[in-house]
């Protein structure tokens, strides 16, 4: 009877002792116990910046029978891409070596046998409508204005408002720059637009505007400022492009500028407001100055295009937005720049650039034209060009 009992005592701590040890996994330990999952891709390793400006990428992913890095590229319209293969070794790891390269933010991401994901040993990544993104520092001279250097740094928010316009709850990034939480200062606001297919991220994960605005407060090149990035897409996907125009200024005027002047400590008077955008952010900030001039002193077009459909309606049904006064009144600067060649071809085209300024010279609209190659923005319809254009744009503004 006795030995019946150890025997038994004996199988009862066993079934004890295995419950505990899979619950001490938690319950993905448990499940992996019973139905052991095999992941077509997981980390290896984040990118390796090696001393040479060579980057080295790895995936793991022995089941893969092709891994290609999917490699931006400075051309064509961004997130332009190129892919490389990669090669397997002995343990599934593929890997390739990218270089040297410049200095710069550069975005990747990998093909596994035709499916694009982005790495997931990496942190710095960016979704958008179409896409997903991992990025990799190459530091060097050329891009010490937006590195992560050792000054002190603003703080980035992500911020939940209600637009009256959608009647739902929409989110934006905001920008404080470094010491706002400590002092009881004003300060000057500038209103960032992303680009098509982006949204409210943009500015901060693939144009480190973060990283430019804080070195550029520690140089004392800048006024600090406050910089808002809100989420342009407040049109239904697909809608007319001529009622999509109205939209954004209704979202921007009616719904954040109230909501940021209400809750952060702003500099009053349109003085104190600038506005710019890239690519489709340029026409959203375009349009907000045409119909409502007086609400911003500095208005920056980067990578300025604007459609055929939308110089003829201008003109001929709107003849009163380019003829109002109250354009160069109140319109202290308006800054327009493009990147190189390429920028300008796939915006719209060397002569529809050179027919856009014209109809502001046309109508007396007055306007600085800088091209991309005096400010170092010297690719195409891509991050790097933007990233330039607010390293030049920002010190302008807010100057007494």
């Amino acid at each position: 009877m006795s030995t019946l009992k150890n025997k038994i005592g004996i199988t009862l701590t066993l079934i004890v002792c295995a419950m505990l040890a899979l619950m001490a996994l938690g319950p993905s330990g448990m499940a992996a116990a019973t139905a052991p999952a095999k992941p077509m891709a997981i980390s290896a390793n984040a990118p390796t910046v090696n001393p040479d400006r060579t980057v080295t990428f790895s995936l793991r992913a022995p089941q893969a029978t092709q891994v290609t890095l999917n490699w931006q590229n400075m051309v064509g319209r961004s997130p332009a891409a190129n892919p490389y293969p990669m090669t397997k070794d002995a343990n599934g790891v593929w890997s390739i070596t990218m270089g040297p390269l410049d200095p710069n933010w550069y975005g990747y991401g990998f093909i596994v046998d035709g499916l694009k994901i982005a790495d997931p040993a990496n942190r710095d990544i960016w979704s958008g409508a179409t896409s997903a993104w991992s990025y990799v520092f190459v530091p060097g001279p050329a891009a010490d204005f937006m590195s992560d250097a050792a000054v002190p740094h603003g703080a980035v928010a992500t911020v939940r408002y209600f637009s009256n316009l959608t009647q739902t709850q929409r989110q934006m990034q905001v920008y404080t720059p470094p010491g706002y939480s400590h002092d009881n200062r004003v300060y000057p606001v500038f209103y960032l637009l992303h680009g098509g297919g982006g949204n409210d991220t943009d500015w901060i994960v693939n144009l480190r505007a973060n990283y430019i605005m804080d070195n550029l407060i520690a140089q004392k090149k800048v006024v600090p400022m406050i910089v808002v990035m809100p989420d342009t897409n407040v049109a239904p996907f697909g809608i007319n492009a001529l009622v999509m125009q109205d939209m954004f200024p209704q979202e921007l005027l009616g719904s954040i500028i109230p909501y940021i002047e209400e809750n952060y400590r702003t500099a009053p008077g349109l003085q104190n407001r600038a506005l710019a955008g890239l690519s489709m952010g340029n026409a959203h900030a375009r349009n907000t100055l045409l119909q409502n001039p007086g609400e911003f002193a500095y208005i920056g077009l980067f990578s300025w295009s604007m459609p055929q459909m939308f110089r003829d309606d201008l003109v001929q049904n709107h003849l009163d937005l380019l003829t109002n006064p109250a354009i160069n009144r109140y319109t202290k600067l308006l800054w327009i720049t493009m990147g190189n060649a390429d920028d300008v071809n796939l915006s719209s085209g060397a002569a529809d650039l050179a027919a856009m300024l014209a109809l502001l010279d046309q109508y007396g609209i007055k306007y600085t034209y800088v091209p991309g190659s005096e400010i170092g923005a010297n690719y195409g319809h891509v991050w790097d060009t933007w990233r330039h254009d607010l390293l030049a744009f920002a010190p302008l503004l807010f100057k007494k």
